[in-house]
Protein backbone atom coordinates (compact mmCIF):
# COMPACT_ATOMS: atom_id res chain seq x y z
CA UNK A 1 0.00 0.00 0.00
CA UNK A 2 1.66 3.30 -0.65
CA UNK A 3 0.76 5.49 2.82
CA UNK A 4 0.75 1.38 4.33
CA UNK A 5 -2.61 2.76 5.90
CA UNK A 6 -5.93 1.12 5.78
CA UNK A 7 -9.32 2.78 6.08
CA UNK A 8 -12.36 1.48 8.05
CA UNK A 9 -15.98 2.56 8.30
CA UNK A 10 -19.02 1.44 10.05
CA UNK A 11 -21.41 0.08 8.07
CA UNK A 12 -21.37 -0.69 4.36
CA UNK A 13 -18.94 0.80 2.04
CA UNK A 14 -20.02 2.49 -0.72
CA UNK A 15 -20.56 1.34 -4.34
CA UNK A 16 -17.04 2.54 -5.29
CA UNK A 17 -15.47 0.67 -2.23
CA UNK A 18 -16.95 -2.37 -3.27
CA UNK A 19 -16.65 -2.78 -6.76
CA UNK A 20 -12.77 -2.11 -6.26
CA UNK A 21 -12.62 -6.07 -4.86
CA UNK A 22 -14.86 -7.77 -7.71
CA UNK A 23 -12.68 -9.63 -10.21
CA UNK A 24 -10.26 -11.98 -10.59
CA UNK A 25 -6.60 -11.55 -8.86
CA UNK A 26 -3.47 -13.83 -8.93
CA UNK A 27 -1.17 -14.03 -6.27
CA UNK A 28 2.46 -12.57 -6.96
CA UNK A 29 5.64 -14.82 -7.23
CA UNK A 30 6.55 -15.65 -3.81
CA UNK A 31 9.42 -14.39 -2.20
CA UNK A 32 10.90 -15.92 0.92
CA UNK A 33 13.72 -13.15 1.41
CA UNK A 34 10.73 -10.88 2.01
CA UNK A 35 8.03 -13.90 2.88
CA UNK A 36 5.64 -12.32 0.15
CA UNK A 37 3.08 -15.10 -0.20
CA UNK A 38 4.62 -17.77 1.95
CA UNK A 39 2.43 -19.51 4.48
CA UNK A 40 3.69 -21.13 7.76
CA UNK A 41 2.87 -23.45 9.98
CA UNK A 42 2.38 -24.35 13.37
CA UNK A 43 4.57 -27.32 12.58
CA UNK A 44 7.63 -25.27 11.28
CA UNK A 45 7.26 -25.75 7.18
CA UNK A 46 6.53 -23.12 4.54
CA UNK A 47 4.85 -23.45 1.07
CA UNK A 48 3.87 -20.91 -1.14
CA UNK A 49 0.32 -19.39 -1.58
CA UNK A 50 -0.39 -19.10 -5.50
CA UNK A 51 -2.97 -18.98 -7.96
CA UNK A 52 -5.91 -17.26 -8.26
CA UNK A 53 -8.94 -15.84 -6.44
CA UNK A 54 -12.26 -14.50 -8.06
CA UNK A 55 -13.80 -12.06 -6.16
CA UNK A 56 -18.24 -11.39 -7.13
CA UNK A 57 -20.98 -9.78 -4.96
CA UNK A 58 -23.02 -11.76 -2.72
CA UNK A 59 -25.11 -8.67 -1.30
CA UNK A 60 -24.67 -5.21 -1.04
CA UNK A 61 -21.35 -4.79 1.35
CA UNK A 62 -20.62 -8.69 0.99
CA UNK A 63 -18.12 -10.27 -1.57
CA UNK A 64 -17.49 -14.27 -2.36
CA UNK A 65 -13.95 -15.35 -2.71
CA UNK A 66 -13.51 -18.32 -4.63
CA UNK A 67 -10.12 -20.19 -4.29
CA UNK A 68 -8.37 -22.13 -5.85
CA UNK A 69 -9.07 -25.19 -3.71
CA UNK A 70 -12.69 -25.10 -4.58
CA UNK A 71 -13.95 -22.99 -1.34
CA UNK A 72 -16.03 -20.00 -1.06
CA UNK A 73 -15.15 -17.61 1.62
CA UNK A 74 -17.86 -14.76 2.38
CA UNK A 75 -16.51 -10.97 3.23
CA UNK A 76 -17.56 -8.09 4.51
CA UNK A 77 -16.75 -5.09 2.82
CA UNK A 78 -16.31 -1.59 4.82
CA UNK A 79 -13.91 1.48 3.45
CA UNK A 80 -11.26 -0.30 1.38
CA UNK A 81 -10.76 -3.38 3.86
CA UNK A 82 -12.85 -6.68 3.25
CA UNK A 83 -12.56 -9.58 6.19
CA UNK A 84 -14.31 -12.84 7.19
CA UNK A 85 -17.71 -12.68 7.83
CA UNK A 86 -18.30 -14.67 10.21
CA UNK A 87 -15.51 -14.27 11.68
CA UNK A 88 -15.13 -18.38 11.37
CA UNK A 89 -15.80 -20.65 8.00
CA UNK A 90 -15.05 -23.60 7.07
CA UNK A 91 -14.50 -26.00 3.96
CA UNK A 92 -15.13 -29.50 3.36
CA UNK A 93 -13.24 -31.07 0.87
CA UNK A 94 -12.42 -34.67 0.14
CA UNK A 95 -9.08 -34.96 1.55
CA UNK A 96 -10.10 -32.64 4.84
CA UNK A 97 -11.63 -29.27 6.29
CA UNK A 98 -10.00 -25.91 5.78
CA UNK A 99 -11.25 -23.64 8.10
CA UNK A 100 -10.28 -19.69 7.94
CA UNK A 101 -10.43 -17.56 11.27
CA UNK A 102 -9.23 -14.27 9.71
CA UNK A 103 -8.73 -12.81 6.85
CA UNK A 104 -8.63 -9.19 6.05
CA UNK A 105 -7.83 -7.80 2.64
CA UNK A 106 -7.22 -4.14 1.56
CA UNK A 107 -6.94 -2.56 -1.55
CA UNK A 108 -6.51 0.99 -1.82
CA UNK A 109 -6.21 0.70 -5.91
CA UNK A 110 -8.27 -2.16 -7.18
CA UNK A 111 -5.41 -3.22 -8.86
CA UNK A 112 -3.12 -4.84 -5.94
CA UNK A 113 -4.56 -5.90 -2.82
CA UNK A 114 -2.65 -7.02 0.52
CA UNK A 115 -3.52 -9.91 2.62
CA UNK A 116 -3.31 -11.04 6.04
CA UNK A 117 -4.76 -15.02 7.26
CA UNK A 118 -4.85 -17.07 10.03
CA UNK A 119 -6.46 -20.52 9.34
CA UNK A 120 -7.21 -24.38 10.18
CA UNK A 121 -6.49 -27.39 7.64
CA UNK A 122 -7.55 -30.79 9.19
CA UNK A 123 -6.38 -33.38 6.39
CA UNK A 124 -8.45 -36.87 6.76
CA UNK A 125 -6.51 -38.84 9.48
CA UNK A 126 -3.64 -36.13 10.59
CA UNK A 127 -3.44 -33.71 13.05
CA UNK A 128 -4.82 -30.11 12.60
CA UNK A 129 -2.13 -27.86 11.05
CA UNK A 130 -2.31 -24.03 11.70
CA UNK A 131 -1.72 -21.89 8.50
CA UNK A 132 -0.61 -17.83 8.66
CA UNK A 133 -0.18 -16.15 5.40
CA UNK A 134 1.73 -12.60 6.99
CA UNK A 135 1.81 -11.35 4.08
CA UNK A 136 0.24 -11.17 0.94
CA UNK A 137 0.03 -9.72 -1.95
CA UNK A 138 -2.47 -10.21 -5.21
CA UNK A 139 -2.61 -8.48 -8.68
CA UNK A 140 -5.84 -8.23 -10.76
CA UNK A 141 -5.76 -10.62 -13.14
CA UNK A 142 -9.30 -10.08 -14.71
CA UNK A 143 -12.41 -7.12 -14.44
CA UNK A 144 -15.54 -8.50 -12.94
CA UNK A 145 -17.80 -9.59 -15.38
CA UNK A 146 -21.39 -7.45 -15.93
CA UNK A 147 -24.40 -8.75 -14.36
Amino acid sequence: MKSGSRTRVNGVGGTESFSRFLGGYSYDPADFHTLTNVVATDHGTVFLEQGSIQFTKKDLGTILAHTPDGCNWTLAVRGDTAELDPATQTCHLASGDISFHYWAIVTDDGEHMNAFRAGTTTLTGQQPTNTYLYIGALTRSSQAEEE
